[in-house]
């Protein structure tokens, strides 16, 4: 397995007003991993996703993708999904998907017919006919059709139903490549147990990190390993 770090996160500091969401922290992500991105509300789970996106800047330090410094450059190797308010509403599925076919080098459009099968996506429809649901699936098509080094997820799972959330899973593990990274931000975990391969749990500015499967194979599950964390957390 290639284990370049295809995300370093080197001492940044990151603040919103009074508020230290980050002092001096350090983090790397490696290639070719499903990461799980945990810890509870307000921890900083979204500014960091945001940082490696290159919508945020840190106050400190600096956050590496594939050895450069974020940049608008490097937003190229990153898939993030995006809320559906980034879309102008009265275009059509067909436009969208148009759209990010021309300005995504990378954007593949038999992996995004395919996935509009899947999730059920009828092309012609008016992204501002859908529910707010059925936006967010056309919203996960996207980010996945694209055949990026990096995909940011934050919070993918929220809202859908059990059903679609099942095949949200089944998605992620037909379509992703051995060789391409996934940082999925989630509360879900019995949701995405079986997806990943590697969860980093982030607490006050510290981040614990764990092989998903080793864990798996202990008989614990990524759940009880989630609450030790934050029990020893609060008993320091």
């Amino acid at each position: 397995m290639d284990n370049t770090k295809v995300v370093k996160i080197e001492n940044i500091s990151k603040s919103y007003g009074n508020k230290k969401v980050f002092e001096d922290f350090s983090l790397e992500f490696t290639q070719g991993r499903i990461i799980g991105l945990l810890g509870e509300n307000g921890i900083g789970k979204t500014t960091m996703l945001n940082m490696i996106a290159g919508l945020s800047t840190p106050d400190d330090g600096k956050i590496l993708i594939k050895g450069q410094e974020v940049s608008r450059h490097t937003k190229d190797y990153i898939s993030y999904l995006t809320s559906p308010d980034h879309h102008t509403t009265s275009f059509k599925i067909k436009h969208l998907i148009a759209a990010a076919n021309d300005f995504h080098p990378d954007f593949d459009m038999q992996k995004a017919d395919r996935l509009c099968e899947s999730f059920k996506i009828n092309v012609n429809d008016s992204i501002a006919k859908l529910s707010k649901g059925h936006q967010e699936r056309v919203c996960l098509m996207l980010c996945l059709a694209r055949k990026a080094p990096l995909y940011v997820m934050d919070e993918p799972m929220a809202g859908f139903d059990p059903r679609f959330k099942r095949e949200l899973v089944s998605a992620i593990l037909t379509y992703i490549e051995e060789s391409q990274t996934v940082i999925i931000s989630t509360h879900l975990l019995r949701d995405l147990d079986s997806v990943f391969d590697e969860v980093v749990v982030l607490t006050k500015n510290r981040a614990q990190s764990v092989n998903a499967d080793e864990l798996r194979e202990s008989g614990r599950s990524l759940e009880d390993y989630y609450m030790e964390v934050l029990d020893n957390e609060d008993a320091d």
